[in-house]
């Protein structure tokens, strides 16, 4: 194991790392997301729920995942084992009108003082740390938390419909607990699932839990289990392409151009196209990593949800991101409704259903990111951004519902406006540097922001005028 702080996993494949010219952490990953993958089909057809018990899944869960986790992250798995215990301590210990709040205090407390040790320690890397599985670990406690005081609760009609699907009678076990932490398919990249799809999974209740079609051709109460392999090909297929793009951008249009001083010398309608094409193509490191772990997670046997209207099976349980919707959509909301879905789904059960504050969604998604300046800079951009688009949609789209001439008008300027919006949102996100990206909104002249808040004082005052002039 390295002994610094910088990275404490194993250095074992060095000699893999210096052949192919990637860093140890990333080598180390890519090495155990394929272990995985190559574990998963072994667990799903020999270890399957209607051969092996639930507790022998959930140990064999146990001692493929922990290891994964120390070889990748060494020493740094103390982080993990720590917040978890102490969390479902709570969980077990503290009564419930407490319970859910505090289980997420100390599970975002802790994630938050990880996020400021690795500014300190690795300020603006991507080194791969623990901190990416404590991120999906919050997820993983605090809505198992909130989930345990849903199901406690004596009132059921306060509870929305998301809360009653979600909710669980009781705390979990010692060995589901951290089977479900250290998930060897999940524990490296997640992606998030709830604990009651996941025990689902794992007692082989899930098929029978999804809707089913009269001419499926797969048995759910036979011995045949629904087969991923059809999926797993078309998820294989789509990591080449998303991680061969994700190599194209690497090499052509780097964020880092952007902290440049000549960047300044170029003219307004360049840099909106760099930030659009940096941006666009940034985003498929991300599509290439969520497909790799949705890859490993359905090899083994975790993501069914029902069939199609064909009777094929369908492999989305815990699909992160819709492709075409996202590179295709016509609004900013249909875009973040389709981007880290299953984050978007954690932070609309721990916090929209409870609150029902958008602001309160975005602040702690950004909390949840970490600490640096241009999270927020995008992420309370995008509140603002979507009350904008809103209120546009409200006002101007019913006036181009008239003829499929003017439908088609309006969904070619709301797809090309969604692009570039997207990319002048993002781009602090991608460069992490609050002042940075505030320079570069400078060198934009905000023009965006400019335009959102000339669209929502337009349509606020707009029916305020109306009420005055009926009013004379």
């Amino acid at each position: 194991m390295a002994d610094n702080a910088f990275f404490s996993g194993s250095t074992l494949l060095s000699p893999l790392s210096a052949a192919t010219g990637l860093p140890i952490d990333q080598v180390n990953f890519l090495v155990c997301q394929l272990v995985a993958l190559g574990f998963g089909y072994p667990y799903r057809l020999l270890l399957s729920p209607e051969t092996t018990s639930p507790s022998v899944r959930h140990v064999v869960q146990l001692l493929v995942g922990f290891p994964l986790a120390l070889f990748c992250f060494g020493s740094q798995i103390k982080h993990l084992l720590i917040q978890s215990i102490v969390c479902l301590l709570l969980m077990k210990f503290m009564r419930n009108g407490l319970m859910g709040k505090a289980v997420f205090v100390v599970a975002m407390g802790y994630l938050c003082v990880c996020h400021i040790y690795r500014m300190y320690y690795d300020y603006g890397g991507y080194t791969m740390d623990i901190s990416g599985p404590l991120m999906i670990n919050v997820q993983r406690l605090t809505s198992l938390a909130f989930s345990v005081y849903d199901g406690r609760s004596a009132d059921d009609s306060k509870l929305t419909p998301m809360m009653k699907q979600f909710a669980t009678k009781s705390v979990p076990s010692l060995l589901e607990f951290m089977s479900y932490v250290f998930s060897f398919h999940g524990i490296l990249c997640g992606p998030f699932c709830f604990y009651n799809d996941y025990i689902s999974f794992i007692n082989g209740n899930n098929y029978q839990l999804r809707d089913t079609t009269k001419n499926s051709n797969e048995s759910i109460n036979g011995k045949l289990a629904p087969s991923p392999n059809r999926a797993v090909l078309k998820k294989v297929v789509a990591c080449v392409m998303y991680g061969s793009v994700s190599m194209l951008a690497m090499h052509h249009f780097q964020h880092a151009y952007m902290f440049d001083p000549s960047f300044r010398d170029f003219n307004f309608l360049y840099k909106m196209y760099f930030i659009v094409a940096c941006t666009s193509l940034s985003r498929h490191k991300y599509y290439f990593a969520w497909s790799l772990s949705e890859l490993v997670n359905m090899n083994a046997g975790l993501g069914f949800n029902g069939y199609d209207g064909f009777g094929r099976s369908k492999w989305d349980l815990i699909a992160n991101f819709d492709f075409y919707e996202v590179e295709t959509s016509t609004s900013l909301k249909s875009l973040l409704d389709n981007w880290n879905k299953k984050t978007m789904s954690w932070l609309r059960y721990v916090v929209y259903e409870r609150t029902g504050s958008t602001l309160a969604v975005f602040i702690l998604s950004a909390f949840w990111h970490g600490f640096y300046g241009g999270y927020y800079l995008a992420f309370l951009g995008a509140g603002f951004f979507i009350h904008a688009s809103r209120l546009v949609r409200r006002n101007v789209r019913p006036l181009f519902l008239t003829t499929k001439g003017k439908i088609f008008l309006y969904d070619a300027i709301t797809f090309v406006g969604t692009r570039l919006l997207i990319a002048y949102l993002t781009f602090p996100f991608v460069m992490l540097e609050f002042w940075a990206a505030l320079d570069i909104y400078r060198q934009l002249y905000f023009w965006m922001h400019i335009i959102g808040g000339i669209l929502i004082l337009i349509f606020t005052l707009k029916p305020m005028l109306r009420i005055r002039k009926k009013a004379l």
